[in-house]
């Protein structure tokens, strides 16, 4: 949570957000939330997410892309979160703080359970696959209601203001600054490029009976779909829900599955797979940036100052953090279909 925002938030604000919504501030219930506040509350039989950001973060427009596209997605049958109106009709709800406003909208809560060990095998991985490829499907026909509220592209993300959030003398501004211009150059076309989720890891969807549920849609911006591939990647090898001997064994498995259930939905080229390794050091930069930036790891603590060093040398090298040759394993697919 970014300091400024921790620092203006109150009890009150929770309060008047719950009552926007019909619901009584004693039947909320927290779910944490690491750039947001999240809760849960049930109504009329009904089980709903309460999200409540700040305008230093977001915007009241900003938020009303994410609203529109969730909800086209909803009606493609993506089996998402739909958005859904307060008692006075509003989509999003604005509170008035000491500082600038509090930002309130609230989620049909998805269906399913978290993801666990005993299901992070290959049918989870093959439906994940499925799941992202048919979102890029979709949003090929999307088209914004208005441009006031476009989202971002990729490339505006504010946590890759290196120059902003990190010691001038930091060497990953200029490695970052290299990498950003070279992947700049990539193509732009209907079928390489979209509005997508941006975070579709494993703590932001829930799965049933081979079913997946998206939600978390904060992040959704316009990009590349194989750096949507690239950031779901880099959190499945990253952070895998059971420990392996052989990780490059399991990036194989995981590639392998993960496409077959892409390429069930939607198409893809070689030409966009060479760049997926880039993409996942950029979400590994995106992290280094954010976690100095709410301070997550600190220069003051010796084990933390330790991690962000790892963390620095990783993101400066030229080394692939995922031990695998996709295009090597893309082509392998490739001539067994």
């Amino acid at each position: 949570m970014i300091p400024e925002i921790k620092a203006l938030y109150t009890d009150q604000i929770l309060h008047d957000a719950a009552r926007r919504y019909g619901v009584e501030p004693e039947g909320i219930r927290s779910l944490g939330g690491f750039e947001s506040f999240v809760y849960e509350f049930t109504k009329q039989d009904e089980d709903y997410v309460l999200k409540i950001t700040h305008t230093i973060r977001r915007s009241v427009n900003y938020i009303r892309g994410e609203i529109e596209w969730v909800n086209y997605l909803a009606d493609q049958g993506i089996k998402g979160s739909r958005v859904i109106p307060s008692e006075q009709g509003n989509l999003v709800e604005e509170i008035e703080a000491e500082k600038g406003s509090f930002l309130a909208i609230v989620f049909v809560k998805a269906r399913g359970a978290a993801i666990t060990a005993e299901v992070w095998d290959e049918p989870l991985f093959e439906q994940w696959g499925a799941m992202l490829g048919q979102m890029h499907r979709h949003t090929k026909d999307y088209v914004v209601s208005s441009p006031l509220i476009r989202r971002q592209t990729w490339d505006q993300e504010e946590q890759l203001r290196a120059d902003k959030n990190l010691p001038a003398d930091d060497p990953v501004i200029g490695i970052l600054e290299e990498r950003l211009n070279q992947l700049r150059s990539l193509p732009i076309t209907r079928d390489t490029f979209g509005l997508v989720h941006a975070d579709l890891h494993q703590k932001n969807f829930f799965f049933d009976h081979n079913d997946i549920y998206p939600f978390d849609f904060d992040d959704c911006e316009y990009t590349y779909f194989v750096n949507d591939i690239g950031i779901t990647l880099y959190y499945a090898m990253r952070y895998p829900r059971k420990q392996y001997d052989d990780m490059t064994a399991y990036a194989r498995t995981f590639f392998h599955c993960f496409m077959k259930g892409y390429l069930r939905e939607n198409s893809i080229t070689i030409e966009e797979i060479a760049y997926i390794q880039d993409f996942i050091k950029l979400r590994h930069t995106l992290l280094y940036i954010v976690f100095i930036q709410v301070g997550y790891l600190s220069r003051e603590n010796e084990e933390q100052l330790q991690q962000l060093l790892q963390h620095q040398r990783e993101v400066i090298s030229e080394e692939p953090l995922v031990p695998l040759d996709f295009v090597a394993e893309f082509r392998h697919m490739q001539a067994q279909t």
